[in-house]
């Protein structure tokens, strides 16, 4: 059966070149069962017709039987056509990706064609994750892992991406999206601070041993000190004060950077580049939002590492002077696996 090229013209506007129409035997790589050979006919023969729901029926329970580059392309076009133009493009990037070698090249030729048409209804998003392995979510739909190789496809509107680790932490940005416009989005999963106690607990699975120590009992004059607050709430600081600053570092980057886009937009744009008129200059000024985005998120952790840095300092300094003499009246403090406490103890 030789292959089929028809063009089909969208919502009065927009011309789509539709994909090949394969015959039955070719498409499948293995051999099918007869049910899934005729269905595949029925499938093709309503793309023909321009019955898109028709076609979309019968592709489906193929496709989730195997994924396969051919019924990717029919269900593109099919769920294109009945404007669900994020899917149709998601499924029509799927066959251009896994087209095998043996194919001719117009196959392919016509397969990115149809893609590049169908990206002017949609906004095409790269995005990028500051760790891997993160679940990438949009709008509350999984679209993979970082790092993400492919391009995600939204309809226009606003969205909502985030990036969330195992461990909980999360990284969120909202996306105003404008059809046949591409973005660059990077989430950046960083620590929530959510006060003290929350790096406390954070630092302290780190810093106190994997068995709990016995509750302390009140010490004779003369006992010897207990000084693992002063040790935990030091290193706590230092590890705090350590994530504030390579925030602040981060943040200055992001500053800098910001900064010389801006004056290489003005310098190709002249002033005001990001104003519609200078046309051009919109990908750069695009940069430099992002950037500024950065700089923001990068500051408001610094700000908060430096914060608990200061509660746990004053801590270690306080726990300094309350253990420096075991008869005056003492803060003990244990910490393991299976719980903690804190018990005041001396004479009064």
């Amino acid at each position: 059966m030789s292959a089929r090229l028809r063009c089909l013209r969208h919502a009065g506007a927009l011309t789509l070149c539709s994909l090949l129409l394969l015959a039955p035997g070719n498409a499948l790589a293995q051999e099918p069962k007869d049910d899934a050979n005729a269905q595949y006919r029925r499938a093709f023969a309503a793309l023909a017709e321009k019955n898109w729901p028709e076609a979309r029926r019968q592709l489906l329970p193929l496709w989730d039987q195997a994924h396969t580059w051919d019924v990717a392309a029919g269900l593109g076009q099919a769920e294109f056509l009945l404007d669900n133009h994020a899917l149709g493009a998601t499924y029509t990037a799927f066959a251009v990706a896994n087209v095998p070698p043996k194919e001719k090249t117009k196959t392919v030729e016509r397969l990115r064609a149809a893609l590049e048409e169908m990206k002017r209804a949609v906004g095409t998003v790269h995005i990028a994750v500051n760790q891997d392995r993160a679940e990438i979510v949009v709008d509350d739909a999984p679209v993979g892992s970082s790092p993400l190789a492919r391009e995600v496809y939204l309809e226009p509107g606003t969205h909502v991406l985030e990036a969330r680790l195992p461990q909980g932490a999360r990284g969120k940005q909202t996306l105003e999206v404008e059809a046949g416009r591409a973005y660059q989005v990077e989430l950046v999963v960083a620590p929530s601070f959510t006060g003290a106690a929350g790096l406390a607990s954070t630092g302290a699975s780190s810093a106190v041993a994997a068995t709990r120590s016995p509750a302390p009992s009140p010490s004779p004059d003369g006992a010897s000190p207990n000084w693992a607050p002063v040790f935990i709430a030091g290193g706590l600081a230092v590890v705090a004060a350590g994530i504030g600053t390579c925030f602040a570092i981060d943040a200055s980057s992001a500053k800098s950077d910001g900064e010389q886009a801006l004056s290489n937009a003005e310098a190709a744009f002249g002033s005001n580049p990001c104003t519609p008129a200078k046309g051009g200059g919109f990908a750069l000024c695009e940069r430099v939002s992002e950037l500024e985005d950065r700089r923001k998120r990068s500051n408001a952790v610094a700000t908060g590492s430096f914060i608990a840095t200061g509660v746990f300092a004053a801590a270690a300094v306080g726990s300094y002077f309350l253990w420096a003499k075991p008869s005056s009246p003492r803060l003990d403090a244990w910490l393991g696996t299976d719980g903690g406490g804190l018990g005041l103890n001396g004479s009064f």
